[in-house]
């Protein structure tokens, strides 16, 4: 678990700054809980049906988000068991900090919303 009392808001604006930790968190808040590494490889894979596809984001997750999202307090990783789920600091989080709203353009079409 956590010990941090307060966000380090560099630490969580590095963590925002990504499409996938923002997925991850995204996901954790829906599922309400603790997952698996395999859950959550599942969910951020192209396709969730594709033992490569989910064996790279796997990689990603031990490698880079993970670690991440865990120094920033935002998650609590255990790799011992395999699983993940999000801190009460990830309630923090200005509303709509992890997920990507639609945009409405000129046209008043709605787009995805691309971020770096």
């Amino acid at each position: 678990m956590s010990k941090r009392e307060t966000l380090n808001w560099s630490s969580v604006f590095d963590c925002l700054a990504n499409d996938e930790r923002r997925a991850i968190l995204s996901f954790l808040v829906d599922e309400d809980g603790q997952v698996t590494i395999d859950d959550v490889a599942g969910h951020l894979a192209v396709d969730g049906d594709d033992d490569t596809a989910v064996g790279r984001a796997r990689v990603q997750l031990h490698h880079v988000h993970l670690p991440k999202l865990n120094a920033a307090g935002l998650i609590v990783w255990s790799r011992d068991q395999g699983t993940v789920r999000e801190t009460t600091l990830a309630y923090q989080l200005p509303v709509g900090a992890i997920t990507t709203a639609p945009v409405t353009t000129a046209q008043g079409t709605e787009t995805q919303q691309v971020s770096d």
